[in-house]
């Protein structure tokens, strides 16, 4: 990711001490028809970051089978 591009999302796995490190980036309408401001877009890369998951150093699939198994 170019340098500059920021990512005040907290909880995006992206998001390292506030850049962005995905590979790309891809923004799109939210569809609120609010329209000339940011509240207009989103990031349809963001993905959430699950600090349970982060912490078993399993992938997310591996994470949902076996949180699926457990209950």
């Amino acid at each position: 990711m170019p340098e500059g591009v920021k990512c005040q999302v907290e909880e995006c796995v992206y998001n390292k001490e506030t850049a962005c490190s995905a590979q790309q980036i891809e923004v799109t309408s939210n569809g609120n028809d609010v329209v000339g401001t940011n509240k207009g877009t989103m990031c349809g890369t963001y993905e959430y970051r699950d600090h349970y998951r982060a912490d078993s150093g399993l992938n997310k699939e591996e994470y949902r089978e076996r949180h699926d198994s457990q209950h």
